[in-house]
C-alpha cells in the first residue's frame, strides 16, 4: 500500500503544479457554479468549513482525501464499507433546482473510491424572439460528475478526482469539459486534523476556464462532542480571501446493540453569511441533516438543504 501511496502523493503534487501553471492565464470566470455551490447539509450547516472534516461520500466534492474516513461496518462476514449521500435544495430563488448524489467505497487494500453527481438548473425559462414574441420555454442545466480515488499511510491521506462538466441550454447550446481536483488530509493527533485541496485544475467548459481554487483548513476536537472547523479559500485572480468557520455539537442520546442514536446542532459563517443546521443519526448508519443558508449573492437570498446519508 505504501508504494501505491507514494505514487499517489507524487501524482497529487504534480497535479497541483500542472493545474497552477495551466491556469496562469485563465479567465476569471465562474461559468460553472455547480462546482462551487457546496453539497451536503452537514457541511453547509457548518458554513462550508469542511476540507479537514469530510469523512464520508461527500468528501469526493470537498476533499477526495477525506474518503479514507469511510470505515467498514457490519459483522466480519458482511463488511461493505459503503457510504451513500444525497441532497436536495428547497426554496431557491428564481425556481432554481440543485440536486446531488454520491457514493464512497472502502475497497480495503485497493484504496477508497468515490462517485459524485451534481445537477443545477432552471426549467421552463420563457423564450422570446427579437420582436418580443413568445417562442415557448427552454431548460438550462449544469451537470458535474466527479470520479475520486484516495489512499492513506499512517496519519496522511491523499486523494485525487477527475471532474467531468456538461452544460446544456435549450436545444441550441451544449458544451463539456474535464478537470482535476487534488486533496490532502493529515491527522496531527486525536484532537486536530489539517486539510488542503485544489479544485478545477485545468477545468474548462466550452470556451470558459473555471478558476483554480485553493482551500486550506483545520478541524479541532478539543471538547467532547464538539467539532470546530475553519477554512481559508483563495480563488485564482481574485484579490480577496474567503473565510469559512463552523462548529458542530453531537450528542449520543441512546445506545443499542445494533447502533447508537445521535443528535447534532451546527452553526457557521460562510464568507460573512450565517448558516445553521441540525442532524439526526439512527443506529449509527442512517443520518438526515438540514441546513439553512444565505447565498453569497444578495439577490439569491436564502434557501434550505436536506441530506440523507447511509452507511453500510
Amino acid at each position: 500500500m505504501r508504494n501505491h501511496l507514494n505514487k499517489l502523493v507524487i501524482f497529487t503534487l504534480l497535479a497541483f503544479l500542472v493545474g497552477a501553471s495551466g491556469q496562469a492565464l485563465a479567465d476569471n470566470s465562474h461559468a460553472f457554479p455547480v462546482f462551487r455551490t457546496g453539497v451536503g447539509a452537514r457541511a453547509l450547516g457548518m458554513g462550508g468549513a469542511y476540507v479537514a472534516v469530510a469523512d464520508d461520500a461527500t468528501a469526493g466534492y470537498w476533499n477526495p482525501a477525506g474518503l479514507t474516513g469511510i470505515e467498514k461496518t457490519g459483522n466480519a462476514q458482511h463488511k461493505l464499507g459503503l457510504s451513500l449521500s444525497s441532497m436536495i435544495a428547497a426554496d431557491m430563488a428564481y425556481d432554481r433546482q440543485y440536486n446531488y448524489i454520491a457514493a464512497g467505497l472502502n475497497a480495503g487494500k485497493a484504496g477508497w473510491f468515490g462517485f459524485s453527481w451534481v445537477d443545477m438548473g432552471i426549467n421552463d425559462v420563457m423564450q422570446y424572439d427579437a420582436s418580443d414574441n413568445q417562442l415557448g420555454t427552454f431548460n438550462a442545466d449544469d451537470h458535474g460528475f466527479i470520479l475520486s480515488y484516495a489512499n492513506m499511510a499512517n496519519a496522511l491521506s491523499v486523494g485525487v478526482s477527475v471532474k467531468i462538466a456538461y452544460q446544456k441550454i435549450g436545444s441550441w447550446n451544449s458544451q463539456s469539459g474535464v478537470g482535476l481536483d487534488a486533496g490532502l488530509k493529515y491527522a496531527v493527533n486525536d484532537y486536530l486534523t489539517l486539510g488542503a485541496a485544489a479544485y478545477d485544475m485545468g477545468t474548462k467548459v466550452g470556451d470558459y476556464n473555471i478558476p483554480l481554487t485553493f482551500r486550506l483548513g483545520m478541524a479541532a476536537y478539543a471538547l467532547d462532542g464538539f467539532t470546530f472547523a475553519g477554512d481559508v479559500v483563495k480563488v485564482q485572480d481574485e484579490s480577496n480571501v474567503k473565510i469559512h468557520l463552523g462548529t458542530e455539537y453531537d450528542y449520543c442520546f441512546k445506545q443499542t446493540k445494533n447502533g447508537d442514536y445521535f443528535g447534532a446542532v451546527r452553526a457557521g459563517v460562510s464568507d460573512g453569511d450565517f448558516t445553521v443546521g441540525a442532524g439526526l443519526t439512527v443506529l449509527s448508519r442512517f443520518s438526515i441533516d438540514y441546513s439553512y443558508i444565505t447565498e453569497s449573492q444578495d439577490f439569491l437570498e436564502h434557501n434550505h438543504r436536506v441530506s440523507l446519508t447511509v452507511s453500510f
